[in-house]
């Protein structure tokens, strides 16, 4: 069985959802999904002081993943969900 790992966002928005910023979290990282989904709840609440509405999504990535460069892209869908793309960046060794 692979090892999988997952990182947590959290992201703070108006009432209307049209401005949005990510909102730091104290631990990003977890070894699990699972251990990330029992945090969420916990980090929403404790994160949402200063916004209107505050979505959270954990997302499932290689533990390899966490090693290298990445692009993670988000938006809040029409329902009221936090979508999350990691794009994991090729790793690029110069040569001579």
């Amino acid at each position: 069985m692979e090892h999988v790992a997952a990182f947590m966002l959290l992201v703070g928005c108006n009432a209307d959802a049209s401005v949005c910023q990510e909102i730091p979290v104290p631990v990003a990282a977890y070894e699990s999904a699972d251990e990330c989904q029992q945090e969420l709840a916990v980090q929403i609440r404790l994160s949402g002081a200063g916004e209107e509405k505050v979505y959270g999504a954990c997302k499932e990535i290689d533990e390899e993943a966490f090693e290298q460069s990445a692009t993670i892209d988000w938006s809040i869908s029409r329902s009221g969900k936090l979508l999350v793309t990691f794009d994991a960046e090729p790793q690029v060794v110069a040569a001579r």
